[in-house]
Formats: C-alpha cells, structure tokens, sequence
C-alpha cells in the first residue's frame, strides 16, 4: 500500500516540475519576444519638419529610407531634394498639396543613381533631406557604415573608368 502512495507521489511531483519547467520557458520566450519588439519601437523615433516625416534618424547601408508626408496645404508645392553627404542631389521628389495631401515615398541611397558616389563607403555620413519651395526645416540623417545583412550584392562599385570614380 506504502509503494502505491510513493508512486503516485512521484508521478505528481514530477507532473509539477515539468509544468513549471514549461511555464519557465513560455515566460522566457514572451519575454524576450516582448523585449525585441521595444527594441525595434525604441529604433523607429520618427523625425518631422512640418508635415515631412521619415522613421529615424540613423540608418545603416543598404537600408530604406521611408517617408510619411501628410497634411500638406493647397499652398505647398515644391521639390524635396534628398542630398548626399558630398553635397549633390541624390534624389528629387516633387510635391503639390493641391493635387495630394499626403503620401508615402521610400528610397535607398545606392551607387547606381549618381557617379559620383562610386561605391558604397561614398554612401555614409551626413544626408539631408532639403525641402524647395517651402520653408520647413531640412531633415538630416546619417548613413552608418554598416550593412543590413545581405545588401552587400546590392551595392556595386561604379565601374572604373567613369568619371569621377
């Protein structure tokens, strides 16, 4: 009769610790599920000028770069001009509040779109994003040297023998 009971004492102990060896883990998991995505909101702190905003302010190669615009006035209308870190026009984009209050736009600095960044360390420092025809404040951001992990393909060196590189 002793055996039955120690037997069954066992089984209810070892029921116990497995449960809270699995409740250990589902805790853990939530936790660190939890903590990446205050990570990840923690990264996108959004930077406006008016009714300009992009995700953040500091960006590694190969990343895009997104753009909120919303609430534009019939009365803005101009060009954002996205410049590099040598100072040229990387990127125009125009905007007309009477045709469109709002959209998105996104963009990835790369090598292709000018010659004269001919590879991608020609990519990082300090870009601005400069609005034309309005007077809101230009929206400065940097490009690290970091690479997003797989974009190295995606950013070829311009070929030698093209100016200037």
């Amino acid at each position: 009769m002793k055996i039955k009971e120690r037997t069954r004492k066992k089984k209810h102990t070892g029921t116990i610790v497995g449960i809270i060896i699995i409740a250990g883990i589902v805790a853990a998991a939530a936790y660190s599920y939890y903590h990446q995505k205050e990570i990840d909101i923690q990264q996108w702190k959004w930077v406006s000028s008016g009714p300009f905003s992009i995700n953040k302010n500091q960006y590694k190669l190969g990343e895009n770069i997104f753009m909120v615009v919303s609430g534009l006035q019939p009365t803005d209308v101009g060009e954002i001009d996205v410049v590099d870190p040598k100072g040229d026009a990387f990127t125009k984009i125009p905007f007309n509040g009477t045709m469109k209050s709002s959209f998105k736009q996104f963009f990835k600095p790369d090598t292709e779109r000018t010659l004269a960044l001919c590879n991608a360390t020609d990519l990082v420092g300090q870009w601005s994003i400069v609005f034309k025809g309005v007077s809101y404040k230009s929206i400065p951001f940097e490009i690290v040297n970091d690479w997003i992990p797989g974009s190295q393909a995606e950013l070829a060196p311009v070929p030698k023998g093209l100016d200037p590189c």
